[in-house]
């Protein structure tokens, strides 16, 4: 068996492998038209690329962890906001000895610099070394879930996926932003519209919390800042876990 049908058996859902390296536009027609089509049967669409890695951990999950997606859905609540906030206090010095926490001040820096994000970043390495990239119809008409029915997460710093699949409900119900591409290391939303810049510094620390590498390893300055002005002019949001 191929790593790619190893890897859709143990979802189970319906699925289309794009075509050998798609440009961006027509994957992003692709991944739009899925939308259309899934409003109307009731699934989401998600774009996964052929990955050894997730596929290692979809096994893990399932038989030696025994994970299992609806006892998950079941646990997953409206605390995405409250998760966000505490994470963000640890990560910002709760306590007076935490030498390793990082004054959030420090952090904030100017608006400016930031990048516009239009297309989905982290799908060129893959198709650069030639692994095929399939879209799921992943069986729910709530877009948060899908990061437990395609389980992400749990590993280093990355929230577990009950914890994940709450901060996508709160990221949806408020700016109707949506999980679209999954690979072993990151998770990429899209948006219909850009947020606003006058809340781009509040969901940059939002961003924060929830991968800390998105400031720390995917920006020039280190900066908030940096990070808020990529969002006000981005419909994908992008977070990778090194």
């Amino acid at each position: 068996m191929g790593l790619l049908e190893s890897m859709m058996e143990k979802l189970g859902y319906p699925y289309q492998v794009l075509p050998e390296k798609s440009s961006m536009d027509e994957v992003m027609a692709i991944y739009k038209e899925a939308v259309e089509k899934g409003k109307k049967e009731g699934f989401t669409p998600v774009i996964v690329p052929e990955d050894d890695v997730l596929d290692d951990y979809f096994g893990i999950l399932k038989q030696e962890d025994g994970f299992d997606v609806q006892d998950t859905l079941q646990n997953i609540g409206n605390g995405g906001r409250e998760l966000l906030q505490q994470n963000l206090k640890e990560l910002t010095g709760p306590e007076e000895d935490d030498l390793e926490a990082l004054d959030l001040n420090e952090l904030m820096g100017e608006i400016g610099n930031g990048e516009s994000i239009d297309g989905f970043y982290s799908l060129q390495g893959f198709y650069d070394d030639g692994k095929q990239v399939v879209l799921l119809e992943v069986p729910t008409d709530k877009p948060w879930e899908v990061v437990v029915y395609v389980p992400f997460g749990g590993w280093n710093e990355c929230p577990a996926p009950d914890d994940m699949a709450a901060i996508c409900k709160y990221w949806y119900e408020k700016y109707m932003a949506v999980p679209a591409v999954i690979t072993h290391d990151t998770l990429e939303f899209i948006l219909p519209e850009p947020i606003s810049k006058d809340e781009a510094m509040e969901v940059a620390q939002e961003h924060y919390a929830f991968c800390n590498d998105r400031l720390d390893q995917c920006t020039q300055s280190g900066t908030l800042g940096e990070v808020a002005d990529s969002l006000w002019q981005s419909k994908i949001w992008f977070f990778w876990w090194d």
